[in-house]
């Protein structure tokens, strides 16, 4: 979807929280502050064309009926007899309303669709959360225990940094798709080997790609570590892989199509044909015109509904992903100080199993 609200929940991704923002979160005037911001929701904003459309049927709706059927009334509550009314036959000379109990009906199982979309869509944001800080803590604790492990090989623990950083941008760039034009400018900018970048780009899977430049990565200092701290090393990156590889499947299979597909056509159909159903309910308003914000409203709340199930669906475009990634190189910065500041404090011992 490449609406401007795609493009806007990842230029404007959900941060992480602070206190102050769980204090705001959580404030008791947030019933009325957030019922002001209606019109400021990036939900609302996409939700326009719906709408706009329901409002056109409900127009369509008074005129027809106004017009050709029961007439109009005027500013000055006087009624008029419909002035098109003899121009149609009598076959098509039919009042545009339904009841209301088929909606009332249907109610149930829509909401029961609804309810199951959002479950899912919300599993499949808290399983990508979840994935991505295993990867990302996982890809820490490798730099710590090399870092730690009593190697003095410093460049060697840097490579392994700069492969670790790599692994994470590139999965941001593999489940970020077309949005994401920084990547190649970044690789640039924050790896030191040139050749190992030129490879990174011109790889066909450039996930599988970085993870074989952190295998080699562990292998150019494995002289200086023993092999018990290797195999932790290597076990850990294991489940780097792992989370990868589960990021990947949630971005690229969707919630089965036809359950998907089913309870849109579902709600769409109930919402064209509920204006239908409002024009008697509101028979008490100046020519049934309270029907149009009437149905606008529910559409944004209805609506609204589906369009957060869609939003989580895909959950990178709305994960923290670029303060994320910037956290990881920070922590993997300070790693290293901390190992280069020890290595000018004192010589390590190198550990007699080595």
């Amino acid at each position: 979807m490449a609406s401007e609200m795609e493009q806007a929940r990842l230029s404007n991704q959900y941060a992480r929280y602070s206190h102050d923002d769980w204090l705001r979160h959580r404030a008791s005037d947030r019933f009325f502050a957030n019922l002001f911001k209606f019109d400021k929701s990036p939900i609302v904003k996409n939700l326009l064309d719906e709408a706009a459309i329901l409002a056109v049927i409900c127009v369509g709706i008074i005129l027809w009926n106004e017009l050709l059927i029961e007439g109009w009334t005027d500013l000055n509550e006087v009624h008029h007899e419909a002035p098109l009314a003899d121009l149609l036959p009598s076959a098509l000379t039919f009042k545009l309303a339904l009841p209301t109990e088929p909606f009332f009906l249907c109610g149930g199982p829509l909401g029961l669709l609804l309810v199951f979309r959002n479950d899912c869509s919300f599993g499949r944001y808290k399983d990508a959360f979840h994935h991505w800080e295993v990867a990302c803590s996982s890809l820490g604790n490798m730099i710590l225990m090399a870092a730690s492990s009593g190697t003095s090989n410093v460049e060697g623990v840097k490579q392994l940094s700069a492969a670790s950083w790599a692994v994470v941008r590139t999965l941001q760039h593999e489940v970020s798709g077309g949005f994401d034009t920084t990547y190649a400018e970044d690789l640039k900018k924050n790896m030191t080997d040139e050749q190992q970048v030129q490879r990174l780009l011109s790889a066909r899977n450039k996930l599988h790609r970085s993870h074989y430049d952190v295998h080699r990565a562990v292998d150019a200092f494995s002289e200086d570590i023993s092999n018990l701290d290797k195999r932790t090393i290597i076990n850990t990156f294991n489940n780097v892989a792992t989370a990868c590889a589960e990021c990947e499947r949630l971005y690229m299979t969707p919630i089965p199509l036809l359950y998907t597909r089913h309870t849109l056509k579902f709600l769409t159909l109930w919402m064209a044909f509920m204006p239908f159903a409002f024009y008697d309910v509101f028979a008490t308003s100046w020519n049934h015109t309270g029907m149009i914000p009437a149905i606008c409203i529910i559409c944004f709340l209805f609506f609204g509904i589906e369009e957060i199930a869609v939003s989580l669906e895909e959950p990178f475009s709305i994960l923290p992903l670029n303060e994320l990634v910037e956290e990881f190189q920070e922590n993997a910065q300070e790693t290293i100080e901390w190992m280069e500041e020890e290595q000018q404090t004192y010589l390590p011992k190198k550990r007699p199993w080595v």
